[in-house]
């Protein structure tokens, strides 16, 4: 979402009530209530122009909106606890715990002295620990900070991500290693957003042992590529890791955005034939896999699309067309691959079959942000 918007203050009980006062639904267009969805939940910007968390019933109807305290990134679902949990997106530094029944913030935390947030996290396999990627700021080093859920989201401790920037990261297949996504940029909260490395940046892909902290593998780009910022990730079936990126190169020269690191150490970089930089813009949003592991999306939010290739066949199926499109998730059991987008639309597409998006019709005013969540 290209929001200029400034963050909103601290949640407030009245803010809370916000969406179940505004009392308004969606309307579903043909085919979505055959979805196998039970839940959407996705980081937003609201019609009063705050930031906040939103949840969408199957029949399109909002559950509620539930403003935060300043934009957030990722929304992480809790199913078994009946949470979302959202961060900060970078450099912010507040975490808040969310009721997935009626959207009461249920917690409030803040990362500790010397760190912030880059936007993601994911619990292990129990759902008893919650990983958050993380920057030691004043280190100069990427860390990846380690929550007790049961315990109320005490933190207990923090691992080296192995790398500088450590944006997404996501569990492994076999539900004991985190791949981390280092997108190789230095920055610190006194120089805001600015990037203060570009010219010895190296984004790397790190998979890492929780248990032990020690990084297992490592992928690291060849070094004309090294302004190619390593950003998102999607596991697939077979336990390959694609990836998404951002190049901080100039704006006009064409480079690869996504790949696929496999379960053999081979690394594939997907043609960009159609699209462009004058398309992507040189910035990928966001990655997913759909559950069948043979179609492989990236959003260019910047661009108004999201592409899609097909991995079984190794070619580019083609380019969707959304404005400001950057959430990307999977249906279980599907090819299907869902798509969010800066209008308010959000809604499946079956790769393999066509292109056209199904949409929900946007609430006036809402804009989805970077990620949501299929539950």
């Amino acid at each position: 979402m290209r929001s200029t918007a400034t963050d909103a203050t601290a949640i407030g009980r009245r803010a809370l009530l916000w969406g179940a006062a505004v009392g308004f639904g969606l309307t579903l267009a043909p085919g979505l209530t055959r979805a196998r969805t039970r839940l959407l939940v996705s980081t937003a910007r609201l019609p009063d122009g705050r930031f906040g968390v939103v949840a969408l019933e199957p029949d399109g109807t909002l559950r509620f909106a539930t403003p935060l305290p300043g934009r957030g990134h990722e929304p992480v679902v809790a199913r078994g606890r009946g949470e979302i949990v959202v961060m900060a997106r970078r450099p912010g530094r507040f975490l808040a715990v969310v009721g997935l029944a009626d959207g009461a913030l249920r917690r409030s935390l803040s990362a500790p002295r010397g760190r912030h947030f880059y936007g993601h996290a994911v619990f292990d396999a129990a759902g008893r620990l919650l990983y958050t990627t993380e920057n030691d700021y004043d280190g100069g080093r990427g860390v990846i900070g380690v929550w007790d859920v049961a315990a109320g989201y005490v933190r207990v401790g923090e691992l080296d991500a192995h790398g500088i920037g450590p944006h997404d990261l996501a569990l492994g297949r076999d539900g004991r290693t985190l791949a981390i996504a280092n997108g190789g940029l230095l920055t610190h909260p006194g120089s805001g957003r600015a990037k203060l490395n570009l010219a010895s940046m190296e984004p790397c892909l790190t998979v890492l042992d929780p248990t032990t902290g020690e990084a297992l593998r490592r992928l690291v780009l060849p070094k004309e590529l090294h302004q190619l910022s390593i950003r998102h990730l999607a596991i697939a079936p077979d336990g390959g890791i694609g990836f998404g990126m951002q190049y901080e190169g100039p704006l006009d020269q064409g480079v690869p955005l996504a790949g696929i690191w496999a379960p053999d150490g081979t690394v594939t970089l997907m043609p960009q034939d159609s699209a462009p930089p004058a398309v992507t813009r040189n910035y990928v949003g966001d990655l997913a896999i759909d559950a069948t592991g043979r179609y492989l999306a990236a959003s260019y939010p910047r661009g108004d699309g999201v592409g899609v290739w097909d991995l079984r066949r190794s070619r580019t199926v083609g380019l969707v067309r959304a404005t400001d499109a950057c959430g990307l998730a999977v249906e279980d059991g599907t090819d299907r691959l869902w798509i969010s987008d800066g209008t308010g639309a959000i809604g499946p597409l079956d790769a393999g079959r066509s292109l056209m998006r199904d949409t929900l019709v946007p609430v006036p005013g809402l804009a989805f942000d970077n990620h949501f969540a299929r539950i």
